[in-house]
């Protein structure tokens, strides 16, 4: 019987991990005016959060994998709040970029774990592939309680305060998880094995591709909306925050949707090149100047939507393409590496690109590119998909 308590335990461990990866999108421009940063800097601030797991994502999957799922979980939420709490006692730039790093370490770990518990939590493929695309909904959901939170909190507490509350919330997150997340089995084989093997399955490293092209596009839209919103409407810190709310809530709909479609048997790959279809033709529309802007916000928010498919497709497919259980988590670590490659690279490449080549229209073919990319991967974890089950 599938032990949904231990589901929505992870995934409440999950809307803190979330929180703590949008938090820095309201806090950006008065950030900028306390530090001095310039546009370029902001965007470090905004990614130093995903080096770790861009460098060390499959390495992370495998000690998860060989020391014990729940143990480094719990530890990451630890690490988040503790980080947290370092941050808001800081006070320059490079105290920032610091915590912001060790907030990605324990994002990290409990983010590589997280499926791998969640499938373990569940009895049958059916409420597999429900629960693992709620998980894939944590970040889009645990960002949008954040942003909605943000304006009120940096009004009376400024940003040190929103770094304090989320703190506090990872704290009791971490108590409920401890409480009601049961063991998992951790692998049986050596670490060597567990990184030859899950490399050798094609579909990680596709879905490694795949998800580093999403959040490419997605993070840099999430990240930079509120400062567009601000520098170029003159948009309040509330009003901006909240239109950045309003996106990242619509990707909600569009990751359960995908889990739901996968439960009843749509293709993986179909999802996955009709999301990146729907996303390219958004983003056209919403980077044209030529548009008014309520019809642009109105793409944007199209575009979250609709690319939200991609990470639930991704997230169900770590157990299909996992040579076993005990390999979910290192494949994961996989997927994640290539998550946050594209969320560290997409955001400076845009900022790069908005203040060299005229403002942020000039970003349109650079978000083309990982669309198109990402399109490509459709087609390739169908056919891997077609070798693993030829029966299907």
């Amino acid at each position: 019987m599938t032990n949904w308590r231990a589901v929505w335990a992870v995934y409440a461990g999950g809307l803190v991990a979330g929180a703590y990866m949008t938090k820095v999108a309201p806090a950006l421009p008065p950030m900028r005016a306390e530090l001095g940063l310039t546009l370029v800097e902001t965007g470090f601030v905004a990614t130093t959060f995903n080096i770790i797991g861009m460098l060390i994502g499959m390495i992370a999957g495998v000690i998860c994998d060989r020391l014990g799922h729940k143990r480094l979980a719990l530890g990451g939420l630890i690490v988040m709040a503790a980080a947290g709490v370092l941050g808001a006692a800081g006070g320059g730039f490079a105290v920032v970029l610091v915590t912001r790093f060790l907030e990605g370490v324990g994002f990290i770990l409990f983010a590589v774990c997280a499926p791998t518990l969640m499938t373990a939590a569940t009895a049958t493929p059916r409420d597999r592939a429900k629960a693992l695309g709620l998980w894939s909904s944590y970040m889009p959901t645990g960002g949008t309680l954040a942003l909605l939170a943000a304006p009120w909190l940096i009004a009376n507490w400024g940003w040190r305060g929103l770094w304090l509350a989320l703190s506090i919330a990872a704290v009791i997150a971490a108590a409920i998880f401890a409480r009601i997340v049961p063991v998992s089995r951790p692998a049986q084989v050596t670490s060597l094995r567990l990184v030859m093997e899950s490399l050798a399955q094609r579909g990680n490293l596709v879905m490694a591709v795949l998800f580093g092209c999403y959040v490419a596009q997605w993070t840099s839209v999430m990240i930079w909306l509120p400062t567009f919103l601000a520098d170029e409407h003159g948009a309040s810190t509330a009003a901006a925050a909240f239109a950045t709310a309003l996106m990242v809530a619509v990707n909600i709909p569009g990751n359960l949707s995908g889990g739901w479609l996968l439960s009843r048997g749509v293709p993986r790959g179909t999802l996955v090149v009709c999301a990146c279809v729907a996303a390219a033709l958004c983003e056209i529309g919403m980077l044209s100047p030529l548009l008014p802007g309520p019809l642009r916000f109105a793409l944007v928010l199209g575009f979250s939507l609709c690319a939200g498919v991609i990470p639930a497709s991704i997230f169900a497919g770590l157990p299909v393409h996992a040579r076993t259980p005990g390999h979910i988590a290192t494949g994961n670590g996989i997927v994640l590496q290539g998550s946050n490659f594209g969320q560290f690279i997409g955001p400076i490449a845009l900022a790069w690109i908005a203040s060299h080549f005229g403002g942020w229209h000039a970003t349109l073919w650079a978000m083309l590119g990982f669309a198109g990319l990402g399109a490509i991967c459709g087609p390739a974890i169908a056919a891997i998909e077609k070798r693993l089950h030829p029966g299907r």
